[in-house]
């Protein structure tokens, strides 16, 4: 076993490395000494995925350990505004490689935690990596991993004192009304437990116009709830401005 945790980044490599492979393509052949049409048709096919790669290579290095680190910088935040109790039973929903979970039982050292997620084989990260990753940070007494899906969590009404989960609901599959996966993750969530959820809020794609989504949620039976947009509350790169990246999102804090 490693020595150093492995966390992913949310950008997939297998993605940007294909983006990448595509668009040199397009550009070599733009430039081949061949029919001036063909060049101009490679040329004009290149252009997309030459901006998606300038976008998701940016971001991936921004996120990174190596780069603006900016991955582990938002799982520090919502760390730092979570309500739990010292002994309390926290729930992370979305663990991907256990970065965020892990960060949250070094917080909170008396508490115990579960982490679930889906671990498609459409990600790059697994449920053996985050046990790994837990074994290396010294906290795996501390943390359960469960594969599930947000939007039927398994475990019963009101189990947990705190919930949290990190650009997680917008990619849930199996539920196209996201709003029923913020009230599946409330479900679970002992009266007068506190929750942080981070994603693309502001993406009205997603989640439907903005003003009836702050509604929806409100009306979810929360006693108190704050809404915030991630660039009001951390410096961001330009780049990780874009709304395909973190332009739309917002940190949902609050008591149940």
């Amino acid at each position: 076993m490693n020595d150093k945790p492995n966390y992913k980044t949310w950008i997939r490599m297998n993605k940007l490395i294909t983006i990448i492979i595509i668009t040199l393509f397009f550009i070599i052949i733009a430039l081949l000494p061949i029919n001036i049409y063909i060049r101009i048709i490679s040329a004009v096919f290149a252009l997309p995925f030459l901006y998606m790669m300038v976008i998701l290579s940016s971001s991936y290095y921004q996120f990174a350990p190596f780069g603006g680190n900016y991955q582990s910088k938002i799982h520090d935040l919502i760390v730092s505004n979570l309500k739990a109790q010292e002994k309390g039973k926290i729930l992370d929903i979305g663990s991907g490689s256990g970065s965020l979970i892990i960060k949250l039982a070094k917080a909170f050292p008396n508490a115990a935690f579960i982490g679930i997620d889906y671990w498609g084989d459409n990600w790059e990260y697994s449920k053996k990596q985050c046990e790994e990753n837990a074994k290396i940070e010294g906290v795996s007494d501390k943390i359960g991993f469960q594969k599930a899906s947000a939007s039927k969590l398994p475990f019963e009404d009101s189990l947990f004192d705190s919930a949290v989960s990190c650009l997680t609901f917008h990619e849930v599959k199996d539920e196209k009304d996201k709003v029923k996966i913020i009230k599946e993750a409330l479900r679970v969530i002992k009266p007068g437990g506190s929750f942080v959820f981070l994603d693309l809020f502001m993406d009205n794609k997603i989640y439907g116009e903005y003003a009836d989504l702050v509604k929806s949620v409100k009306e979810l039976g929360v006693k108190e709830i704050d809404l915030i947009k991630l660039r009001d509350e951390m410096k961001l790169p330009f780049l990780l401005l874009h709304k395909r990246v973190l332009g739309n999102a917002m940190i949902v804090t609050g008591i149940k």
